[in-house]
């Protein structure tokens, strides 16, 4: 009997402490609730519930401390590594193939990729390319330096971020939930009450969801650890042309405007013949409107003047 009561002390403690630290982490995602669930560690390291007796104090394991800032130094950094990078070509096919190989290449996958322009209904338009890539993080020098081969380079950024301090915050939470999970399997087959089994059977519902949290913060942040990003934006363009810089000389600087200018006259021709051909009926009938209209207009002007000469003879 008086190991019932025990059995029965221990488990109101440890609903008690479940219940404090689960009603703080539900519903919210295991990578930005440390403070809720860093309370679980401690109650979980701070007490040990038996099974023949009251519930006493032990000391906490190295696994359960906690995370200080030694961990991290001696685990080394967790970095998410990201590119961006925005280029023209004008030969937007050829460029495509040219991604596509150099990812193959690198060991990458093509996480999302879409074009728009360039459609049946607007056969002239340029065409827009946007590229999530997904490379290997040791081969993310190799992706970035051949990346300039693809085209104009018009804009490029990277970043890093180490995301070390929280993975292995949810690593120990993780083992710490694991191990609470161990002490009520353990006292689920102790337990010879239904009202003691649902609630066990409660409570490790509670710290498998935990669990699973957890474990799913910690694949996403592998995945984004082990594969670097990157994002290419690629613009068609008729012409690449490089912007002379302020820093160029007077000559310089004429000399590549003369040249814009030649350019872009040679250019608005060939979009007019172009917009011509597509307009060639319309073109022929306006212009046989317009000469028949001179004609007309010209003989009547005739009439007019004969008409006017034939009044001012005698």
């Amino acid at each position: 009997m008086r190991g019932k009561k025990t059995l029965a002390t221990g488990l109101t403690l440890l609903f008690l402490l479940l219940a404090g630290c689960g009603s703080g982490n539900n519903g919210k995602d295991s990578g930005a609730a440390a403070g809720n669930t860093a309370s679980s560690a401690d109650i979980s390291s701070g007490w040990d519930i038996g099974f023949g007796g009251e519930a006493a104090p032990m000391e906490p394991s190295a696994d359960e401390q906690g995370t200080d800032s030694s961990v991290y130094q001696n685990a080394g950094a967790k970095l998410v590594r990201r590119a961006e990078f925005s280029i023209q070509t004008e030969q937007f096919d050829q460029t495509v193939q040219a991604l596509d190989r150099l990812v193959s290449e690198c060991g990458g996958y093509f996480e999302t990729a879409s074009v728009r322009g360039g459609s049946y209904r607007d056969a002239s338009a340029s065409r827009w390319g946007e590229y999530v890539v997904r490379v290997p993080a040791e081969r993310y020098s190799d992706f970035f330096n051949s990346a300039g081969t693809l085209g104009y380079i018009t804009e490029s950024s990277e970043s890093s971020e180490d995301v070390g301090e929280r993975y292995y915050d949810a690593e120990t939470r993780l083992k710490t939930q694991r191990t609470k999970q161990e002490r009520l399997l353990a006292l689920l087959e102790q337990a010879d009450t239904m009202e003691d089994i649902i609630s066990l059977e409660n409570a490790l519902g509670d710290v498998e969801y935990q669990i699973e949290q957890l474990s799913s913060t910690l694949n996403r942040y592998d995945a984004l650890i082990s594969y670097s990003t990157f994002t290419i934006y690629l613009q068609e363009v008729g012409k690449v042309v490089q912007e002379v810089g302020e820093s160029s000389t007077l000559g310089q600087r004429m000399t590549a405007g003369f040249k814009a200018s030649c350019e872009g006259f040679v250019r608005g021709a060939q979009e007019l013949l172009v917009w011509m051909s597509y307009n060639l009926v319309v073109l022929v009938i306006l212009i046989a409107a317009a000469a028949i209209g001179g004609w007309a207009g010209l003989r009547k002007y005739k009439k007019w003047k004969t008409e006017q000469s034939e009044k001012q003879e005698p």
